[in-house]
Formats: C-alpha cells, structure tokens, sequence
C-alpha cells in the first residue's frame, strides 16, 4: 500500500484516481445488474453510484453476517474490491451494446465541470474539515475497521447502533483502497465520488425526461452544479460557513445563498465533505432514475431494481427515504394497470434491505424506553424571499418546465414520474413539522423542513431541465448564435456561487492541524501514536481533544463532550441508555481524575479499571498507556 499523502495536492491527485476507480467499479456493477437488457450506456454510467453503494451494502451484509470479521480484514477487502472490479471487467468487454458517444462525452464534460467547481478544497485541504458530524461519522468508520459489528457509539458500554450505517460501509470500503488509510484521507475520493456519481444520475434521468442529451445537461446544471443569486451582495469571496449564528440570522447574509451546511439548495450539498445526507440525496436521484427506467421499461426486474434502490436509500437517510417511500406509492397508485404483483416487488425488496438497518432499531427502541431528541435547538428557516433567492434559476424555469410537464404528463409515463417527485417533495415538505406532533420530540429531526427544501428543490431542478429546454429551443428558431448566448448566461449565472462557495471554504473553516499533522505522519504527532496503539481501544482524553480523538481512531471515550453539554453530551440518541451505561456524573469525574490527577494512585487505578481503560491522554497532552487493547 502507498504512505500517506504529504500534502493536500497530492492527496487530491490520488484522490481523483480511487474516485475513479470505485466509480468505475460502481458502473460495472449496474452493467452487471442491468445484463443484456435495453439500458444504453448513459444509463448504466447513470446507476454507478448506486452500484458502488450495492457494492458496500453487500460487504457490510457480510461484515455484520461474520460479527465483524470482514471490514477489520483490509487486506481481503481490498482483494475482493480488486478481484469483483477486474472479473466485473473482464466480463463487460465481452458484451456489445448501444453507446452514443456524443451524449457519453456531454455527460464525461458535466462530470468534469462538477469536479472542477467542487473539487477546489479537495487540492487544497488536508483534512476536509472536522466539524462535529465528520467527527462522529468518521470515528464510525474506524470502529467498522477495527471489528465492530456496526457504528456503535462515542463512549464506552454496550450502546447498540442508532445511525443508518450504509455511508459508514461506503466510507470503509473508500478507506481500505486510499493511501493513508483513515476515513480522513478517504474524504477526498468519497466527495468526487459523490458529486460524479450524483452528476452522472441527474444527466440520465433528465435524458430521460425529454430524451434529449440537453434536458440532461440542464438536470445535471441545476441538480448539481447551480447556486442561487445571493453573489451579487458580495464583497469578495465568502460562505456562511455556521448558518445557525447570530441566532439563525447568519443564514440571510446573502439570502439563503452560499450556505455550507443546511442549505436549500440541493447544489451546495457536493460541497467538500460527504455527509451521509448529501449521499442520500444523490441516492435520491438514482431511485427516481430507476422510477424512469421502469416507467419506459416495465418488467419485474425494474421493479426489483428500483426497490432495491429505494432500501439503499433507507440505509442512509430518514428524510429522503420517507420521500422515496411516499413517490413510490404514488407511482404505483397513478399507474394505468395497477398490480399488487407490481406494488410487492417494489416494496418488497425496499423493506427487506431497510429491514436489516430498521428491526433491530425496533427491538432496541423498546428494549432501551425509546428515542430522545439530540436536535440542535435552532433551525436553519428562510424565509420565502431567500428560498427564491437560494433556488436561482430553478424558480423561472421549474415554473415552464412545470406548464409544459402538465401539458404531456399522459402521453409521457417518465414525466408523469418527474410530476409526482414534485408533488411526493411537496407532500413530505407540507406534513413534516406534524412528525413530532405526532410522534413525539424524539423525532424533531424528521421534522425540520431545512431537511425537506433540498429534496422539493430536486424536483423542481428536474422540471427546471425541461423548462431551460423549451426555452434554448425558442432561441435556437431565432438562431444557433442566440441559442449558444442563451446557455452560456444560464451557465455563467448558476456557477458563480457554487465557485465562490469552493474556493472560499478554506479560509473560512477550521483546519485542525492536529489532524493535518497525523495525517502526513508528521513530528510522530499524538493521534498518530494514538491509532498506532488499536485498534478497539479505549481513551481517556481531555476534553479539548476528545472529539478528535475519537474522530482519528474511532476508539471508546471515557467521556466525549465539546459544543454540547447537559445531560447526554454523547448525544446518544437512545433514552434508557444510561440505565446500562456508567452514568454522565461519573464519566466527568472519572475522565477529570484520568486526565489531571496522579496516575498510578488508587483513584487513578479505580477510574480505569471502571471504564476498562487502554490508554490516557494527560492535560499536558502527553500519553500514559494502562493496558494492552483488547485485553
């Protein structure tokens, strides 16, 4: 295996090579799932992402079979990685299909763009930044590497997984085949992942809409590739890096536009890193692109595919998946000839794959007195005069993408499908806030509309593609030159933000050079001796660097705490959990008397012992090693 990158250039350079590969290896997969029937290539490039992920939720299925065995084996997943990808290959050159080598190079262009508009912190950055959720995600990650059955939880005791797991498997199998081999260096490659897999799904799907190579490059602008038009208020390069600041005001800086995180714009989620949300929505656009191929191909295996995608969604994200689940019933119920036959391999395959992630969620939730809220306190709302601003170009041309929808949604069953995505996202955007209502606190996060505005403006980027069609067609009865001005403004316009966002989000973010300095094994820094010691330790650490303790090794806290105090600052989401756990009193004396006090004395020894402790970071930073790991 190759070292660690020693600078962000380098790991950007490597990174552009695994992402191609495992998106190579996710397009083999779909061909290999597609067989000899009619999918044309830009269809099958359209499904790699969700290949790739079939890809991680086979080994995971497999991982989880052998009590966590096989991710902890990098060495066998890497040959199983290289060995599926080379047979999968082997097996596509003897197969002769239809190719349009015109629509294969638009959609090789888009992806291109996309890269090089959110690729820019990719090059630039190293690591691609540690906010609280990477740290939780990634420190899930490594505790899939070192042998844990699924993500489990930041502290030590038996906490059962609460988190859908699937962008912890993608993100094991990306770490295995990335030099360095921590989820941090796998950041990289898993966003270009992301974004072209994301782009390739939009490009087919929109294709397929009017099928016409335009109306998919204007699903792949809008969907991907488009900011909204708050650029004009700035003085210079800027993003709202913390929309939730100043009390939620920070987010209309420059009207709901340039928004890091929680943005409404469903373009801003391929800004560096992956969040298991930004994966769902791309996931999101593979379901309604197998929607498509069903519509125009109806047959049991595009049933069985497009359930399946839609089980994959639910192993990733909540709020997509409900959206997911609410456009399936609909296009079953919306059907010409409606089928129980139909409806059951749809939904049967999309709830046995959700089912491996949701029955033991059921058993523990009752076993452990339910669920209680870990929500942020302030939400991210815009008002409808910055979620018009924030949307950019997808409000004029959705809304005569929509007339012209309207006008052939019975002719056209793919349209048809376009229109109830639109009226699934409106649905679930309308009835969110009753969810909690409903049922109860604990879900206040399926019940932020922030959640909801990205998928509903999904829908409406779709209808944009065909809008943004009808009118490069009027100017082109005017002339080919009106036509080609036509597409470059529209472009030139939608690509300032998400370019100003990129190359801004740098300096505007924190760098943490602890992790920098591990990353590149410099000056034998202390999360490198620390990861050294696993895997499956358990940490004592100061509260300064738990976080990123955890986040580097994945390994066990005595306490983890930072932006969030109170009663469960694990935010663990399970309620009766600290009736089978050391209780937080303790875990805040015991880390204190682990960190500051006298090693080696009695109630050094004591708080050790009670929380099974390996090794001990000092307040002074230096490290005490009490056990051998795993003994």
């Amino acid at each position: 295996m190759l070292g660690p990158p020693s600078t962000a250039f380098v790991a950007g350079l490597e990174a552009v090579a695994i992402a191609g590969v495992l998106l190579a290896l996710g397009y083999l997969i779909a061909d290999a799932i597609a067989g000899t029937r009619s999918l044309d290539e830009v269809e099958r490039w359209g499904l790699a992402l969700g290949g790739l992920c079939a890809f991680g939720f086979g080994l995971m299925v497999v991982h989880m079979a052998t009590s966590g065995w096989l991710f902890a084996q990098p060495t066998i997943v890497t040959g199983v990685t290289a060995a599926t990808g080379l047979g999968l290959l082997i097996r596509r050159l003897t197969r002769s299909g239809e190719r349009d080598r015109s629509h294969l190079l638009l959609a090789g262009g888009l992806v291109l763009a996309a890269l090089v508009i959110w690729g820019s912190p990719v090059f630039r950055m190293m690591p691609l930044t540690a906010t609280a959720d990477t740290q939780l995600h990634n420190g899930w990650i490594d505790q899939l590497l070192a042998g844990e059955t699924t993500p489990g939880a930041t502290l030590t005791g038996d906490i059962p997984n609460y988190y859908p797991w699937l962008f912890h498997a993608v993100g094991a199998v990306t770490t295995t085949i990335t030099p360095g081999n921590t989820p941090y260096h796998a950041l990289a490659p898993f966003q270009l992942v992301q974004v072209a897999g994301g782009v390739l799904a939009l490009f087919a799907l929109g294709r397929a809409l009017a099928r016409r190579a335009l109306t998919g490059a204007g699903a792949a602008l809008f969907g991907a590739m488009s900011g909204g038009f708050g650029f004009v208020m700035l003085n210079g390069l800027d993003i709202v890096t913390d929309p939730r600041a100043n009390e939620g005001a920070a987010a209309l800086a420059y009207q709901g536009d340039l928004l890091y995180t929680r943005s409404y714009n469903v373009g801003f989620h391929n800004i560096a890193p992956a969040f298991p949300r930004d994966l769902a929505f791309a996931l999101l656009v593979t379901f309604v692109l197998t929607l498509a191929i069903r519509a125009r191909r109806p047959g049991a295996w595009s049933d069985v595919v497009a359930g399946g995608a839609l089980g994959l969604i639910g192993l990733t994200g909540g709020e997509t998946f409900l959206t997911g689940g609410l456009l399936a019933v609909l296009v079953l119920a919306f059907e010409p000839e409606r089928s129980f036959k139909r409806a059951a391999r749809v939904l049967g395959p999309a709830l046995a794959v959700y089912s491996l992630w949701a029955i033991p969620i059921v058993v523990n939730y009752a076993r452990l007195d339910g669920f209680v809220s870990i929500t942020h306190i302030i939400p991210v709302a815009l008002p409808a005069s910055a979620i018009l601003v924030s949307w950019g170009w997808a409000v004029p041309f959705g809304a005569i993408g929509l007339i012209r929808a309207l006008k052939i949604t019975r002719a056209d069953p793919v349209v048809r499908v376009a229109l109830l995505f639109a009226v699934a996202a409106g649905m679930m955007l309308a009835v969110s806030a009753f969810i909690p209502e409903i049922l109860g606190d604990a879900f206040d996060t399926l019940g932020r509309n922030h959640r909801y505005w990205p998928i509903f403006y999904l829908s409406a980027a779709l209808l944009a593609a065909l809008g943004c069609t009808a009118v490069v067609d009027a100017a082109k009865a005017r002339s080919n030159a009106v036509a080609a001005a036509v597409v470059v403004v529209i472009t030139a316009v939608a690509w300032v933000s998400p370019v100003v966002g990129s190359i801004a989000l740098p300096n505007e973010i924190n760098r943490y050079p602890e992790i920098t300095a591990a990353m590149t094994e410099e000056d034998d820094s202390l999360l490198s001796r620390l990861r050294s010691q696993g895997p499956g330790c358990v940490v004592a650490a100061p509260n300064s660097i738990a976080r990123i303790v955890f986040s580097y090794t994945g390994y066990r806290l005595v306490l983890w705490t930072g932006n969030w105090f109170g009663d469960n600052r694990a935010r663990i989401r399970w309620a009766g959990i600290y009736d089978h756990i050391a209780p937080e009193t303790l875990r805040i004396e015991d880390n204190r008397t682990l960190t500051t006090g006298e090693p080696r004395s009695r109630p050094w020894i004591e708080a050790a012992e009670r929380h099974d402790v390996d090794l001990v970071v000092t307040k002074d930073l230096e490290l005490i090693e009490v056990d051998d790991c795993g003994n």
